[in-house]
């Protein structure tokens, strides 16, 4: 990998300029478009108004409370790995859109395509026939409710195993029947005003209802007294003697499907409370307000009212002047509780935060400029390589702003989870490298930073893809408190991306001399070697203060200070690694290239404390498992066994330095 010279005034510059700007206005309008191309949005069942207030639409989940946007994406991806879903025609659909045609026109959602099979044999597992399918392929609910059954037995056969002991197929069939129950207690939501409640042939029960044989349900409800009498007031359980009249049989039945109907609509947490959130930190349901109601307990005229909108929904959806009329009552009122408890101001910023996608777009962006760049070492071009500046510094604005986003959501320091630690890292390397090419100038940084942040998002939007879990959770209580959290994690986490700038050098280093890249050109890779080191020390610098405060934090959290568990043993390791460098480096026993080598190897080290330790489940510091992790991480690990393995081969030959430079030690390797 060569620098990339400035190419002298030219009489072409002009085109040059126009190439440029041709060029990042592709890139910015790919990114632009991204969201669309993923999520969808061309299905126009909904118009934009009622899409914008669903999105905006408050529920509580996970312990927090969310859009129904959020939480609908969520949903989708665990399902269908992705934040967006299509019809059965192919048209794509945004996730507020798909919310809405599950919980309220669930006969057309049940035939959308969303549920992912990734192995045909978790369908041959419970006996689905698949034929006209492909071995990996997205199968409507219809289609897998023949087998509904048999899933739900072998999943709860299969939940009794720890994740790590499963096989493949058995955590497919335990995802898509957690994947086929969500949906179901969705499409069952509005059931509570869609549909009427059955009325036995018995006279006694049918006159409470002038005679009718369906009745909706609120209207049941409005006669519970009457049919408690019929059940039998000294029986209300409907044991005894009452039990054994027509009329109590008849009433039982009806309380028993009234009851059905609004255990359904308890999916959700959309109404909140009338208290203060200390007092009533649960928000209610539909179903919940219903219950409330129906057996005498107070319930507030919000409350009540935001119920009589819900079933005005769900009667109403294909009547949408209708149904956005109450949808909106429902969101004013919705909004004004939630305000006056201090839980909704964030809510717009998180809808805006999800259609701006930051994280997503900008790899587009970070794509694009590796492109100029790599375009520069055929023909080396001043516009271009500035194109590639713009646009690798755009793309790291529209990254940065996504945590900074995230950081006055949470209301907390930008590292508290495991996939908030892979956008902080891509953030900083892309950051650190565009610092070194402004220092050293030899085009090595202006190639890596958006290599680097373009990697990392990836590896971070995996993550996301295969936790499917919402990445703003609630925090566990010892991660709870915004100190350590500024100061242990995140110089733990600003280490890692040191270190691994750091082996992003090296791997330059060490590729570059394999293949004879700039092979007379000493002083190009002392100048790697020097950026390597320099990446090395701050690395080092940030891992051992973070391991410090580590310490302290876990003597102030568990009552010691030191307790060999695997994270900290993996800081350790990184520390020893860096620092047995340094020193080698500095006594002469390594020169550049066997610099480059150490660094890979600890490059490694710090993957393996990074990602390596949540796979083994064991110790105070195991989250975020995910089995899907060890594919990748023994991918990585292949990939860096054969970069060593070609280092030490040119090594071997006598290809590793050429021109010894003068400014380097002459002694060991």
């Amino acid at each position: 990998m060569s620098p990339v010279p400035l190419a002298p005034p030219s009489r072409r510059r002009p085109v040059g300029r126009l190439v440029v700007v041709a060029v990042a206005a592709v890139a910015v309008l790919a990114a632009a478009l991204a969201e669309t191309a993923r999520a969808g949005g061309s299905a126009r069942t909904w118009d934009d108004d009622t899409l914008d207030l669903v999105a905006k639409l408050a529920v509580q989940d996970g312990g927090r409370v969310k859009p129904v946007q959020t939480y609908a994406a969520f949903t989708l991806l665990r399902m269908n790995h992705r934040k967006g879903a299509r019809t059965e025609d192919g048209d794509a659909l945004a996730p507020e859109a798909w919310f809405l045609d599950v919980v309220f026109r669930p006969e057309v959602a049940r035939k959308y395509p969303c549920f992912l099979v990734n192995d045909a044999e978790v369908l041959d597992a419970v006996g689905l026939a698949h034929e006209a399918k492909k071995k990996r392929d997205r199968y409507t609910f219809d289609e897998l409710v023949p087998a509904r059954e048999k899933l739900a037995a072998l999943a709860s056969s299969y939940g009794r195993k720890e994740e790590k002991d499963r096989t493949p197929v058995e955590n497919g069939v335990v995802e898509l029947a957690h994947a086929l129950s969500a949906f179901s207690r969705l499409i069952e939501f509005a059931d509570l005003g869609r549909r009427d409640v059955d009325l036995p042939d018995v006279a006694a029960v049918r006159t409470l209802f002038g005679g009718r044989a369906k009745v909706p349900a609120l209207e049941v409800a409005a006669q519970l007294e009457g049919l408690r009498a019929l059940v039998g007031e000294d029986d209300p359980h409907g044991g005894g003697e009452a039990a054994t009249k027509p009329e109590a049989k008849a009433a039982r039945a009806v309380l028993s499907s009234l009851a059905s109907l609004a255990d359904g609509a308890s999916a959700l947490a959309i109404v909140p409370p009338t208290g203060t959130l200390k007092d009533e930190p649960e928000w209610l349901s539909p179903g919940d307000v219903f219950f409330h109601g129906a057996t005498g307990r107070p319930v507030a005229p919000e409350q009540a009212e935001m119920l009589q909108q819900f079933l005005t929904m769900a009667r109403s959806a294909d009547d949408p002047a209708a149904f956005r009329a109450a949808l909106a009552s429902f969101s004013k009122a919705s909004a004004s509780l939630a305000k006056a408890r201090g839980e909704y101001q964030k809510i717009p910023t998180e809808v805006f935060l999800f259609r701006l996608d930051p994280f997503y777009r900008s790899v587009y962006l970070y794509v694009f400029a590796f492109l100029l760049v790599a375009i520069t070492w055929a023909k080396p071009s001043r516009w271009l390589t500035r194109g590639a500046v713009v646009l690798t510094c755009c793309a790291l604005a529209l990254h940065v702003a996504g945590i900074v986003i995230r950081c006055v959501l949470r209301e907390r320091p930008p590292i508290s989870t495991l996939y908030e630690t892979t956008i902080f890292v891509a953030a900083l390397g892309a950051a650190a490298c565009l610092v070194a090419e402004w220092i050293v100038r030899n085009g090595i940084g202006l190639a890596l930073a958006p290599v680097l942040g373009a990697l990392t998002l990836f590896v971070g939007n995996k993550f996301e893809t295969l936790k499917g879990e919402d990445t703003m959770p609630q925090l566990v209580a010892v991660l709870d408190t915004n100190f350590w959290l500024a100061t242990h994690v995140t110089c733990i986490t600003i280490g890692y991306g040191g270190g691994l700038v750091a082996s992003a050098l090296a791997h330059v280093h060490v590729l570059g001399r394999t293949f004879g890249v700039r092979r007379d050109d000493p002083r190009f890779y002392a100048s790697i070697t020097r950026m390597t080191y320099g990446f090395l020390a701050f690395g080092l610098l940030f891992s051992v203060v973070g391991t410090i405060l580590g310490g302290i934090w876990a003597n102030e959290s568990w009552g010691r200070f030191w307790g060999w568990d695997p994270k900290e043993n993996g800081a350790l390791m990184i520390c020893l690694s860096q620092l047995a460098i340094l020193h080698a480096r500095l006594g002469g026993h390594l020169k550049s290239f066997g610099v480059a080598l150490a660094t890979i190897v600890s490059g490694g080290i710090i993957a393996f404390s990074w990602w390596g330790v949540n796979l083994l489940q064991i110790g105070l510091h195991s989250y975020g498992f995910s089995g899907g992790i060890w594919t990748g991480l023994l991918t990585f690990y292949a990939v860096e066994a054969l970069v060593l393995l070609a280092g030490l081969v040119t090594l071997g030959a006598g290809r590793a330095y050429g021109e010894a430079p003068t400014a380097l030690p002459a002694t060991g390797r």
